[in-house]
């Protein structure tokens, strides 16, 4: 866990007691609920002496309309002891002020007049718009890169394809019964994984809202599933759309 400013939200505990409480409202769980279940998941955190994340998650119900009562004494509580400003004085007495500052605009928020509250919408999720055994084309000089897609993994902003170099020389996209006989490639894939990793597999998200196709990558092909397939876990290895494409284009050229 690490700390990169003064701010109350520069600290890894407290975003993730924010985002894990703004991400049950978005997703339609109830307040009650949705206090509950992130008490339960960091009470460790919410627990700490220095009541970091306690005020971060207190500040998020204010600031969402939906501080609730116990949390807001709890927190409360936390500040009239000084919080972590003691830590502060000893490590960075030169950011104290700011330290300082910041805990008096969390008081001002919890005890001040309180917002309306917020309806949060969920996010809207994008579709790769992939399905599992899509194989794709990259046209490349003299030659055309193939990728298969494995698995399609779901997830509450989308989709994330895990994708598999195959082993193919050619200039040419093979027929379907050729697809089907390819295996991945796993000298020199892509994704340049580690020379002792086991996966030479991948998986690609948008970046710049640039996907596959607006990339240059196309769909040639949908080939059937492999064993396996439907179980395979989203690889270490992720990199754009974009920057696949850059890729090839880089090893294509030496």
């Amino acid at each position: 866990m690490g700390v990169w400013g003064t701010g109350l939200f520069s600290d890894d505990e407290a975003c993730d007691v924010r985002d894990h409480y703004r991400e049950l409202l978005e997703d339609g769980v109830e307040d009650a609920a949705a206090t509950q279940l992130t008490v339960e998941r960091f009470r460790a955190y919410l627990e700490e002496s220095d009541g970091v994340a306690l005020l971060a998650f207190a500040v998020t119900q204010s600031k969402l309309g939906r501080l609730d009562p116990d949390i807001r004494d709890r927190a409360l509580a936390v500040l009239d002891r000084g919080a972590d400003l003691e830590v502060w004085e000893r490590d960075n007495p030169k950011l104290l002020p700011k330290r300082r500052a910041m805990l008096e605009k969390a008081r001002a928020q919890l005890t001040g007049q309180q917002p309306l509250r917020r309806r949060l919408r969920p996010p809207k999720r994008i579709s790769s718009g992939l399905a599992a055994g899509d194989v794709l084309a990259f046209a490349l000089p003299g030659r055309v890169a193939l990728l298969r897609v494995v698995h399609v993994h779901s997830h509450r902003l989308g989709e994330t394809p895990v994708l598999e170099e195959l082993d193919f020389k050619g200039a040419e996209v093979p027929s379907r019964d050729a697809l089907e006989r390819l295996g991945p490639k796993v000298k020199d894939p892509i994704a340049f994984a580690h020379v002792l990793s086991p996966d030479t597999r991948l998986f690609a998200f948008v970046m710049q809202r640039i996907d596959w196709q607006r990339a240059g990558f196309r769909k040639v092909q949908t080939i059937s599933a492999r064993a396996g397939d439907e179980q395979a876990p989203v690889p270490s290895v992720g990199i754009s759309w974009a920057e696949l494409a850059e890729r090839y284009r880089r090893q294509s050229a030496q």
